[in-house]
């Protein structure tokens, strides 16, 4: 009779030709007098803290069981099984075993052969010699280690702001060991677990680490600021894709690590964000704000409405993390403000795709942040700059650097070369440009021109930079010299002058 201590220490990594297998993975060989066989695969659990064991050929029917590592990890502890599977006789394929305790990231496992040898389908060996005693080949106990490899289960969430005006949105970070579901309680009477089965929101989770998951409360629930709720981890053994838990039917149990249920709590806070913006000259098409957010989201600006913001269109964007944001830059891209116009600069949430603005005013994703029952948006006016133009001398290249072009409006500024007024000073040449770039109402910094087709300029060439209005609004440069009355004239200053300055390439 094989002994304990034996048990311990036997181990034998055999691996021996395959049989035969049946359609629905278990078999039985003619051939009775082949010894057993077991295969195993590192692994992480699946379907609610199953493992699989590939493939195992004995001779009579029997067992496969799941040991814990001893101290030592060079061997099973034994009696001790957290699995365990029955095998028919002959060769059996893909054999679930259903784990009774969590397993760990990187922790070896052993999987053993048994007899069955007691009462049929009953495992009873507790060492000694109780029945169901371990198989043996060539006198070795028939037992292979495996590895566990996965994400081990793990929920973590702060106390948070939520981040939808009808219902609620919340921010919980998943790892998970397994497919499934994060779902939030409310607190049971006493205030120190959850209420379960029920919950009020969900999200589907994946094997691994998720990050930032996002958890919409159900339909017509709603919460309360100063609430406490709590987020759980959940298999998804059911039907596929759908949360089952109730409690009774066993189906999306809660996952449990370590011996514990994996959860966490948090508490709704009030939303107390700030928004700061001033009056401001418009800067390289872009105003600045400073956002102390209670929540990752947006700062948007639309335009006015005449009484209040027009709402959802935007004409800029800027993502703003949690915390303090200051000078943030919000940029009108294509966009074209006005000296004077109103502005709304507004602050939203993040929900829906991280990092995509999604608010329309229908779908609830994004929606604008509510501080003491009020969206949190300030109007502005933004000004334009008196017109102006710097240029440096610069190398001859493939494009002109202007250093500052300033407008009161959207405009161009424009590269003549030189020519000869009829006094004999120099001139720019209007009746032609070798180069353009757009520029916008209010302070305009590092514009770059690229210099036109078929264009190149030579060392000691003067050049000219001038300010064009885009009077016709339409964004694009339709000067013509030989029009009485053109489009897009030359800007003038305040003297009737027109505003340019002329450089030398080096």
């Amino acid at each position: 009779m094989l002994s304990i201590k034996k048990l311990l220490i036997y181990t034998i990594l055999l691996t021996l030709p395959i049989i035969s297998c049946s359609d629905n993975g278990t078999g039985n060989d003619s051939n009775m007098e082949d010894p057993a066989t077991l295969s195993v695969e590192n692994q992480g659990t699946s379907n609610g803290n199953m493992v699989n064991i590939p493939e195992v050929k004995v001779p009579e029917s029997g067992w496969v069981v799941i040991h814990r590592s001893n101290s030592n990890g060079d061997g099973p502890t034994v009696p001790d099984i957290i699995g365990k599977a029955m095998l028919e006789s002959g060769t059996n394929s893909n054999i679930a075993i259903q784990l009774e305790e969590s397993v760990s990231d990187s922790e070896k496992l052993w999987a053993m052969l048994h007899k069955d040898t007691g009462t049929k389908g009953e495992y009873e060996f507790t060492g000694g010699d109780s029945p169901d005693q371990p198989i043996t080949v060539n006198e070795n106990v028939l037992t292979k280690p495996f590895e566990i490899v996965q994400t081990d289960p793990a929920i973590a969430a702060e106390d948070q702001v939520n981040k939808s005006n009808s219902g609620g949105t919340f921010n919980v970070e998943v790892d998970a060991a397994e497919e499934g579901w994060v779902v939030i309680h409310r607190s049971n009477s006493n205030g120190d677990g959850p209420m379960v089965p029920d919950i009020i929101g969900k999200a589907a989770v994946d094997a691994g680490s998720n990050g930032t998951v996002q958890v919409s409360l159900n339909d017509e629930e709603s919460v309360e600021t100063g609430e406490k709720l709590w987020p759980m981890l959940h298999y998804d053994t059911g039907t596929d894709g759908e949360y089952e838990f109730d409690g009774e039917s066993g189906l999306d149990q809660p996952v449990i690590f370590d011996g514990n249920i994996v959860l966490n709590s948090f508490t709704v806070q009030a939303n107390q964000s700030t928004l700061t913006a001033n009056d401001q000259t418009v800067m390289d098409n872009s105003i600045s704000v400073d956002v102390d957010a209670d929540a990752a989201g947006w700062v948007v600006v639309h335009r006015d409405a005449g009484s209040g913001p027009n709402v959802p269109p935007i004409i800029a964007k800027a993502a703003i993390d949690k915390g303090m944001n200051t000078d943030v830059k919000i940029s009108f891209g294509d966009s074209v403000v006005s000296d004077g116009e109103q502005l709304w600069p507004m602050v939203h949430y993040d929900t829906g795709t991280m990092g995509e603005y999604e608010f329309d005013g229908q779908s609830g994703l994004d929606e604008p942040m509510i501080v003491d029952g009020n969206v949190l948006t300030t109007e502005i006016t933004v000004s334009g700059s008196t017109p102006k133009v710097a240029t440096n001398d610069q190398d001859a290249d493939n494009d002109i650097l202007v250093a500052e072009a300033d407008m009161m409006e959207r405009g161009f500024v424009v590269i003549h070369r030189n020519t000869q007024d009829s006094n004999g000073n120099d001139a720019p040449d209007v009746s032609g440009i070798i180069g353009k770039a757009d520029i916008y109402t209010g302070t305009n910094g590092d514009v770059m021109i690229d210099l036109n087709d078929a264009e190149s300029v030579a060392s000691g060439e003067k050049l000219w930079a001038m300010l064009h209005i885009d009077s016709n609004s339409n964004g694009t440069y339709d000067f013509d010299a030989n029009d009485s009355n053109p489009d897009d004239p030359p800007v003038s200053d305040s003297n009737g002058d027109i505003v340019m300055v002329q450089f030398t390439v080096q």
